[in-house]
């Protein structure tokens, strides 16, 4: 009796996994329906470009090849979006030709080089140039959008102004400008809410605030020490807009765009020490070696930068101060009500508005 009803509730177990991969496969061939450019003078592709003697994934999607293009520049380091750009750019690709590409080092091209994880912020600016290049010789345009995510803001900002001949104009989303003290700005954002006060969590923070404003040095942060102090902030700076991530991983694993090498290189960020010693060159960069007022606060292209009010993984209060001392043709900063650091997906309908008005401003659509 008793093993009978071990194989019923066994066999509705495995009934219920079965309905749930049949739901997920419906969808995903649903939205591969609903994302499906047919137009004659549209693109959607996904193909391996060789840059730098090495494979690196390259997605294009828009309706017209005539429009303007815009690359997108992942953040992470090492987070590639690619395999659910759809999901908040669609809006977006009437009036854009799109790429997204895999940086070296991460997602597919990391698995389409044997695990080749060798990467520096130059070899990233450099593989940005040899992206931008190609898209400018395929499409015939004399320039390019570069629109730069969180990490993919430190590599977008170099490289507008090692190269602005090749740039129509910058958007930071999520700028960074010096990440170790976004953070650090961050917490302190954390302690001046009414909630932590005389509570355990502001002691401890408290402390940690002042234990990492003290180091100087990659070698001599402590990443549970960082993962803490994040951990305790985000606590009291939660952004109710914000995707949750039940909804991240849904969004993932229904999209047409997504296959078992993203979701092995998902996987594999989710161990942050592992995460952290495979990327250790771009870590060390992105917490100690940027500062953006090291770079010239005089852009010769326009700049647009976009933040969630309710980012709270990187403190975009010091986007807007650097923000206030540059000179540009033009520029503007948006605020995206009741989204986080990752604005586009916690709410696309925004994003693609504020994109739609800078390429108004650029004379680009009416």
């Amino acid at each position: 009796m008793k093993l009978n009803k071990i194989g019923l509730v066994a066999f509705i177990v495995v009934v219920f996994f079965v309905l749930i991969v049949l739901f997920v496969v419906f969808l995903r061939f649903r939205n591969r329906s609903k994302i499906k450019i047919d137009g004659k003078n549209g693109v959607q592709e996904s193909f391996f470009l060789d840059i730098g003697g090495m494979k690196q994934y390259v997605q294009i999607r828009g309706e017209n090849v005539e429009n303007p293009v815009m690359i997108f520049v992942h953040g992470g380091p090492a987070s590639p979006m690619g395999y659910v750009s759809a999901y908040y750019q669609k809006e977006l690709e009437s009036s854009l030709t799109i790429i997204n590409y895999d940086q070296r080092g991460c997602g597919r091209t990391y698995y389409a080089n044997g695990g080749d994880s060798e990467c520096n912020i130059d070899l990233l600016v450099s593989d940005l140039d040899a992206t931008v290049e190609y898209a400018k010789k395929r499409f015939g345009k004399d320039t390019v959008i570069i629109a730069g995510h969180s990490w993919g803001t430190v590599i977008g900002s170099i490289y507008v102004q090692k190269a602005p001949q090749n740039v129509s104009c910058y958007i930071g989303i999520s700028q960074i400008t010096n990440l170790y003290k976004n953070k650090l700005n961050v917490a302190r954002t954390a302690l001046e809410k009414v909630e932590i006060k005389r509570t355990k969590d502001e002691k401890e923070l408290s402390a940690l605030i002042e234990k990492m404003s003290k180091v100087k040095n990659y070698y001599d942060m402590s990443i549970s020490d960082l993962s803490r102090l994040v951990a305790i902030s985000k606590k009291y700076l939660a952004c109710k807009g914000e995707m949750p991530g039940f909804a991240q991983m849904t969004a993932g694993i229904t999209s047409a765009d997504m296959n078992f090498t993203d979701i092995k290189w998902f996987l594999r960020q989710m161990n942050v020490e592992n995460f952290f010693a495979q990327n250790k060159n771009l870590m060390k960069y992105a917490f100690f070696g940027f500062d953006i007022d090291s770079l010239s606060k005089n852009y010769d292209v326009p700049v647009y930068f976009l933040a969630g009010k309710g980012d709270y993984s990187v403190c975009q209060k010091d986007a807007q101060t650097y923000y206030e001392k540059i000179t540009a043709p033009d520029k503007a900063f948006y605020w995206i009500e009741n989204a986080g650091h990752s604005m586009f997906m916690d709410s696309p309908k925004q994003y693609c508005e504020v994109i739609k008005d800078i390429l108004g401003k650029l004379k680009y659509i009416e």
